[in-house]
């Protein structure tokens, strides 16, 4: 008796001249709230068909297209895109000078004075790598595509000279393995890429 009471006022309420409003709320209490939309991303992968294409070209494809999406313009001129992948090379450069420089320092190695000395050396290497990524981002504009090639080449000797430092070392470090060999496989493979898109160039 009491539910149909209120359903009878409800419907009274309804030819009221607020007619208008309770028509109106209806739907807005009757509806679940609306989500807010979802955005994009901002590194997601170019989709590009032309950036595609030229990753496609590379050993690693798929790097290739993570590596360029945080730093993707839209622009798609082969040029523009070996700029790209020179400015996400030399920015997970500076990252692993970061990570060696924060390893050194781990109270782990501090009875560990070759490792110590082996990072760093890792992180003087990543400070030439960075001046070497400089010179070949310097080339592009001139279209100089032997500077880009060297400086590039230069760098990828860089990152392997870090691991070449921790050959023979003790623990904590396994023998022969550096603690940054996989940033620096990463940092290979990113070179390899720019390569073999900058030889598009010629």
């Amino acid at each position: 008796m009491e539910l149909t009471n209120k359903k009878t006022v409800l419907v009274l309420l309804c030819f009221r001249p607020v007619l208008a409003i309770c028509v109106a709320s209806a739907p807005i209490t009757a509806s679940a709230p609306v989500p807010p939309p979802i955005s994009q991303p901002p590194t997601a992968v170019p989709s590009d068909p032309q950036i595609k294409s030229l990753c496609a070209k590379t050993e690693y494809p798929d790097l290739c297209l993570t590596t360029i999406a945080p730093f993707f313009n839209g622009k798609t001129d082969i040029a523009s895109v070996v700029e790209m992948l020179i400015k996400a090379g030399t920015e997970q450069t500076k990252q692993a000078n970061a990570t060696a420089t924060k390893m050194a320092a781990d109270p782990k190695y501090a009875d560990d004075p070759k490792t110590i000395s082996g990072l760093k050396g890792c992180y003087e290497m990543y400070d030439d790598a960075l001046d070497n990524m400089q010179n070949a981002m310097d080339a592009i504009p001139v279209h100089d595509i032997g500077t880009i090639e060297t400086m590039v080449s230069a760098a990828i000797t860089d990152y392997g000279t870090c691991d070449d430092g921790f050959t023979r070392q003790p623990n904590p470090v396994p023998d022969g393995v550096s603690p940054m060999v996989d940033i620096n496989e990463n940092l290979q493979n990113i070179g390899s890429i720019i390569l073999a898109i900058t030889d598009l160039l010629h």
